[in-house]
């Protein structure tokens, strides 16, 4: 007592350690059964049998083929499935045809331009076409140049003609040829200098030289340039007019460069514009830039397009269709709706009986109009989900109690 009044008196209780001692016989008891339970849940069972979470992790992920949240199937009942949506289809073989859709723009097939230049030098005296735009036949009058050259080398022609006629009269063979030869030389520079037969044969019959030479269309097309005025002096070679042929035109289009591997030269093509609803156009793909537009990624190809009563004007945008097939042969196939993709990976919903979904991981071609190739995952005559299947995956994330508390949400919460 003495001594316990002591240790009072020096203000040590003995509560404390008491407290301390009922804690670590506490701890070590919670340590034991822990420990016991523990090995207890490790100890295998007898041969051939499971527990529930074993059978149900073994029964769906075998394989190695579906992982994680993929490794159950989605259970929905009937009543669930109709109010849905949910539709299948089965897998199989289909001929595809892939369609690429883009923006072209008209412009002049270059092939069908063609420009009128002085072929001679002298001063324009009158113009038959004096705008843009004028649309003209081939051999239409253009302009009337007056060339001293011309007018010279017409009189020079007339003087040979009439010197071979009076030297045959001689006989001397060498006069002839010599005749002859200036009179083909005369001739000769008229051709060149756009005298046409025409011209020339009336100059031989009248013996009249022109003042005046005539420039003629060399096509027929639309006038899109036209530079020069009457009274103008030209040089020989300056362009006097452009003309363009637009039976036929170009559209110019970019194909991205994914896309690019399906598109070849002379493939058709299906054109169509605002401008002339219900007007179809057709054309084809006559050339395929060489290099790629690194802005824009993407190639331009040129597509030569039928253009009757000229409606497809140049400068136009117009919708261009090419339609390639994939595959010689019909190919695996299903609907692009079948397909969820993540990102990660793509799954469809397989269905193995009535109400009953499995994820499936695939591999899929590029689209093809309503379909996707199948690469692997699938078998034809498979059922799978088309439409509903983002229904059935977030019951498969949710898990499988989800379904059936979603069923009953669908019935207004009562239970089956």
């Amino acid at each position: 007592m003495k001594e316990n009044k002591g240790l009072q008196m020096k203000g040590i209780s003995l509560k404390p350690r008491w407290t301390f001692v009922l804690i670590a016989l506490t701890a070590v008891m919670l340590l034991f059964f822990t420990t016991a339970h523990s090995s207890h849940a490790e100890e295998p069972g007898p041969p051939g049998e499971k527990t529930q979470a074993h059978l149900s992790h073994s029964e769906h992920g075998s394989g190695g083929k579906l992982e994680g949240d993929m490794s159950r199937a989605v259970h929905l009942s009937p009543e669930v499935v109709v109010r849905s949506g949910i539709r299948t289809e089965p897998v199989q073989y289909r001929n595809l045809v892939r369609e690429i859709q883009t923006v072209g723009e008209i412009t002049y097939d270059e092939r069908g331009v063609k420009v009128v230049s002085a072929w001679v030098g002298g001063r324009v005296d009158k113009l038959y076409v004096n705008f843009t735009g004028v649309t003209v036949k081939k051999g239409d009058p253009l302009a009337e140049l007056y060339s001293p050259e011309l007018l010279s080398t017409q009189e020079e022609y007339l003087i040979a003609l009439k010197t071979k006629k009076e030297v045959m009269s001689l006989g001397s063979k060498a006069s002839i040829r010599s005749a002859t030869s200036l009179a083909n030389a005369a001739r000769e520079r008229l051709f060149l200098w756009g005298i046409t037969e025409e011209q020339i044969a009336r100059l031989e019959k009248t013996g009249k030289v022109s003042t005046h030479m005539t420039i003629h269309a060399p096509i027929e097309g639309i006038v899109i340039h036209k530079k020069v005025l009457e009274g103008q002096y030209v040089k020989t070679g300056n362009a006097l007019y452009t003309i363009a042929d637009l039976s036929v035109v170009w559209a110019l289009a970019d194909i991205y460069e994914y896309e690019l591997d399906w598109v070849k030269v002379g493939q058709k093509v299906s054109i169509s514009t605002p401008t002339c609803p219900g007007v179809p156009f057709t054309g084809k793909v006559s050339f395929i830039d060489p290099f790629l537009n690194l802005k824009t990624r993407s190639v331009k190809v040129r597509m030569d397009v039928v253009n009757p009563k000229c409606l497809l004007k140049p400068g136009m945008f117009v919708d261009t269709r090419l339609k390639v097939p994939y595959a010689d042969r019909p190919v695996l196939s299903i609907p692009y709706t079948a397909l969820l993709d993540t990102g990660v990976r793509k799954v469809v919903y397989v269905e193995m009986s009535k109400g009953e979904f499995m994820p499936v991981e695939v591999r899929v071609g590029p689209r093809a109009g309503r379909y996707l190739p199948v690469l692997s995952g699938l078998k034809e005559g498979q059922q799978i989900a088309v439409s509903g299947n983002y229904l059935i995956d977030s019951q498969s994330t949710l898990g499988a109690g989800a379904s059936g508390a979603y069923g009953g949400a669908l019935h207004g919460g009562h239970g089956h």
